[in-house]
């Protein structure tokens, strides 16, 4: 998922830890021999939350969700919590016949300024300074639409860290053997301007087991990342589902 400017940071240099913030928040495909269609595990799809209904608690990388009652789930990023960006939110997700329709919200407390700033300013002395602050609320929804093995969806999501952005993203999932999945996403995040994004990758999903790998292409825009607009986030997901 793509990420605001970061104004506190000056000077030049090249490095990779903005890779790492953009993947944050941002950031596995699944279904059951006996599923008439695309279930995910984590309902994450690779930067975006995927149009399903949690219906028991998981514990996975991308996301950890416990169901409370009629739709409605608390859940966290571990990826983001092991990166020193505690969050956590809360989700409610329906299920209309093929319909889908999802909104979710989630806040982020970022404790990890001085531990990036020392990495950042010690690995590039021409950056006098960086100050990465990404503490702040998002919001998204997310209408799907479930054609049996095949899963059509489009997602809106709005957040203010730094700098306030608004992104919309398509996404698509099929359902080709078994367990497995292809997914594809594409979108533009509208900040003062336009940045595409793009993703693709594969998912499997059991019962209980999820794994899902991929790779997102951000356009990164950042100031101490001169030149550099174009970024290849891998995406890792492995989870395990309580039924």
């Amino acid at each position: 998922m793509s990420q605001p400017r970061h104004p506190g940071t000056r000077g030049r240099g090249r490095f990779t830890l903005p890779c790492v913030l953009a993947a944050l928040l941002s950031p596995a495909l699944a279904s059951a021999d006996d599923s008439p269609g695309v279930r995910t595990n984590t309902a994450r799809l690779l930067g975006t939350d995927a149009a399903e209904v949690i219906d028991a608690p998981v514990l996975g990388l991308q996301r950890a969700a416990l169901p409370l009652f009629a739709g409605l789930v608390v859940d966290t990023s571990l990826y983001a919590d092991a990166l020193l960006a505690p969050n956590l939110g809360l989700r409610w997700a329906k299920a209309l016949g093929p319909h889908r329709i999802v909104l979710g919200a989630r806040y982020t407390h970022f404790v990890g300024a001085s531990v990036y700033s020392d990495i950042v300013e010690s690995e590039e002395p021409s950056i006098t300074r960086f100050e990465p602050e990404l503490s702040g609320p998002s919001f998204y929804g997310v209408y799907g639409l479930s054609l049996g093995r095949f899963l059509l969806q489009a997602e809106a999501r709005y957040a203010h860290y730094t700098s306030d952005y608004l992104s919309f993203t398509a996404g698509a999932a099929l359902r080709f053997a078994g367990n497995w999945s292809f997914v594809g996403e594409a979108g533009v995040r509208v900040e003062g301007g336009t940045a595409a994004r793009f993703g693709a990758g594969i998912r499997y999903g059991g019962e209980h087991l999820g794994l899902g790998v991929g790779a997102t292409y951000v356009d990164l825009s950042d100031p101490a990342v001169p030149g550099e607009k174009l970024a290849v986030l891998p995406v890792l997901d492995l989870s395990w589902t309580f039924r």
